[in-house]
């Protein structure tokens, strides 16, 4: 790295204390030296000014003493106030009518730090071998979150037996980084620019002989990275020191590494035009490490989403697998598939904006309801196993293995399209009401689909695995929230009866998630809290007040299925929990923190609320919203206590009004470049 009078930048430490740095890559020898390994890192700008008094920084100031490789000030990029759209079925449209895009300062979180990877071919290089040596720990984690996870996606021996072989490779043959690094460089880039030759007499053995020893390559390396960052997120506090064998590194520190080096994978096998099954793999964890990492409305994640949608069909994983492909490849191919299958529509829920893996293009079966390990079994022994499943292909035992939540979650996901296409899709010239009614036969079939022994029931916490009853837990807040769209597009269509309808399933996803706050102390659970408000949570409470307040200021009963008091006492808890809880830190719970000052205020406006005498008013003016509308809101009383302008929440938005006071709320909504 060049300094702008044409020397070359110290390292961090030498810069520091002021002292002559050698400037090798990627840890000088003095750093090694001085045991400070972790330490040595190249600033692009070291001597960059933060930002002045008063700007309000875009992310939190790190901890003193961590390490931070490769940081930047962030630098001003103004966008248009409509290049981040969030569409009718997004998280925030349950607060607005006609939800416009998101006017926002971009958020750079990373930003300079993508660009100095992609920028500096040497230290990027470099730094990808440093990280890579340390697989020995993610080997570790790795097999910690294989022994944890009920929703792990690729079968456990092929990531295990994979990693074994890695390790064993690289502990044989001791890498030297700091002399060595650009030639071990340039051999995983050689065997990265390889073809994967697949064919149907493959074996496990024979897979890992292409992918790793002197065979290693990028894309397994990278879904290395994005596996360990999700187990280490799963596993520790984010303040947490980890020890990597090459260097110590906090947690967060550690999944921003993750997230970056990944990316750098990604751009080698791109640039070598690679399209293969690790591949597909290392983009699925990258996305899902760019949504723990950036936050769950990352516009990245979401372009990146976009990329790997493009693999898979460029892979024909949408189409069913060729007959001479091994079975336990071509299993992994459904799973890929039907994972992203349910990521596709859970994006396209956040955001509000069309999917873009529909189910009418693919035509591909789902993935057989069977261990990890069977996939490797012989002949044989794979028959004997398939015995053991039902008619429709799930097991008898009621395991709740990883196949198995993959399969409920694709079968969700069907429903989930058939409601984005009635809330996003176009209604001229089409049979709007018999879309509708076909839907709404489709909730019942879906619930039907899934066998009652896999099913969430609040109970379950006291005889079943915590873990397990979490994933139990996800899956019903996905059948809910697919209920929940639908009632309100009923509601929007002025279907009066559907209020109750979707008030009474409000109530059920608030249910179930204060099922979850009764397992705070379980760390793995109390991570996920976060982002199942923010997809979840937050849109039904904010149906609740919304509707509340509706029906308050127009004295009016809520319908007569649904209780008021049981209303106000289910987001009195909410709220009362969400203001005592810690909340883990990240990226996602700010705009959950701030939605639930929002609903907060909203509902002591409701309760404070006094009728004033009757005033004459037209008919039109007087008549009742339909719930579900966003527009329900009297935003006089509203804005006295937050801010808010007259028309943020009613007929006659004004958009540049609502949007500065949602900049106002400090909601990181998206960043600059960029689903579950």
């Amino acid at each position: 790295m060049i300094r702008r009078n044409g020397k070359p930048t110290s390292c961090e430490p030498c810069r520091v204390s002021k002292v002559r740095c050698d400037h090798t890559t990627p840890v000088c020898r003095r750093c090694q030296s001085r045991g400070n390994v972790s330490q040595c890192f190249y600033h692009p700008a070291p001597l960059t000014k933060g930002k002045p008094q008063g700007v309000r920084p875009q992310r939190r100031a790190p901890k003193e003493g961590t390490p931070r490789p490769a940081t930047q000030a962030p630098i001003p990029n103004p966008v248009s106030d409509h290049s981040q759209f969030l569409g009718p079925s997004s998280y925030l449209s349950v607060f607005r009518h006609a939800p416009l895009g998101v006017s926002k300062d971009s958020n750079r979180f990373l930003h300079d730090e993508f660009e100095h990877w992609r920028t500096d071919q040497a230290y990027a290089s470099a730094r990808l071998v440093y990280l890579a040596s340390a697989i020995p720990f993610y080997h570790d984690q790795i097999s910690w979150y294989y022994q944890k996870g009920r929703f792990t996606i690729i079968p456990a021996p092929l990531v295990l037996d994979s990693l074994s072989r890695a390790r064993e490779y690289i502990e044989s043959n001791p890498w030297d980084v700091a002399r060595n690094w650009k030639s071990l460089y340039e051999d995983i880039t050689a065997a990265t620019a390889l073809p994967l030759k697949i064919s149907g007499t493959l074996s496990a053995q024979d897979f890992y002989a292409l992918t790793t020893g002197p065979n290693l390559r990028w894309e397994l390396l990278g879904f290395v990275f994005t596996m360990a960052g999700v187990s280490v997120m799963g596993r520790y506090r984010s303040q947490d020191v980890l020890d990597l064998g090459i260097g110590e590194m906090d947690v967060e520190t550690f999944t921003k590494e993750m997230v970056l080096a990944s990316n750098a994978c990604i751009e080698i096998c791109k640039h070598r035009g690679q399209v293969n099954d690790l591949g597909i793999w290392m983009r699925y964890l990258h996305v899902v490490m760019c949504t723990e990492v950036l936050g769950e409305t990352s516009e990245r994640a979401y372009s990146q989403f976009g990329d790997l949608v493009s693999d898979i069909y460029a892979m024909g994983l949408h189409h069913p697998p060729l007959e001479d492909m091994p079975l336990f490849l071509a299993e992994t191919r459904k799973r890929m598939l039907s994972v992203s299958h349910r990521a596709d529509k859970n994006l396209a829920t956040l955001f509000g904006r069309p999917p873009r893996l529909p189910h009418s293009y693919c035509n591909a079966t789902l993935p057989l309801d069977i261990a990890d390990d069977d996939l490797l079994l012989n002949a044989p022994s794979l028959h004997s196993v398939l015995e053991g499943l039902d008619d429709d292909g799930w097991n008898i035992e009621g395991k709740l293995l990883p196949a198995t939540v993959i399969r409920i979650r694709h079968i969700l996901s069907t429903l989930r399209e058939q409601v984005l296409e009635l809330s996003l899709g176009c209604k001229a010239g089409s049979d709007h009401s018999g879309r509708l009614l076909k839907t709404y036969n489709l909730c019942q079939e879906i619930a039907d689909r899934i066998p009652a022994r896999f099913r969430y029931i609040p109970t379950c916490w006291k005889s079943l695995d915590a873990i397990e009853c979490l994933a139990r837990s996800i899956i019903h807040f996905e059948y809910l929230f697919s209920i929940l769209q639908f009632h309100r597009i009923r509601c929007r269509e002025s279907n009066h009866e559907a209020t109750g309808d979707l008030l009474d399933t409000c109530l059920q996803v608030l249910s179930v998630f204060m099922d979850l706050t009764r397992q705070n102390e379980i760390l793995a659970i109390r991570k996920q809290f976060p982002w199942i408000l923010l997809g979840y949570g937050i849109p039904a409470a904010g149906v609740l007040v919304t509707e509340l307040h509706s029906h308050t200021q127009a004295s009016k009963p809520l319908p007569s299925a649904v209780s008021r008091s049981e209303v106000i006492r289910t987001l009195s808890v909410l709220i009362s929990w969400l203001q005592t809880s810690e909340m883990s830190p990240s990226t996602t719970a700010k705009p959950v923190m701030e939605l639930t000052k929002v609903i907060s205020r909203l509902l002591d406006d409701t309760l404070n609320y006094q009728p004033g005498p009757s005033i004459p008013q037209d008919t039109n003016q007087n008549a009742t919203t339909p719930a579900g509308q966003e527009n329900v809101l009297d935003s006089a009383v509203l804005g006295s206590g937050i801010g808010a302008p007259s028309e943020a929440f009613g007929i006659g938005l004004s958009g540049q009004e609502f949007l500065s006071w949602l900049d106002d709320l400090d909601l990181d909504l998206t960043s600059s470049e960029i689903f579950v």
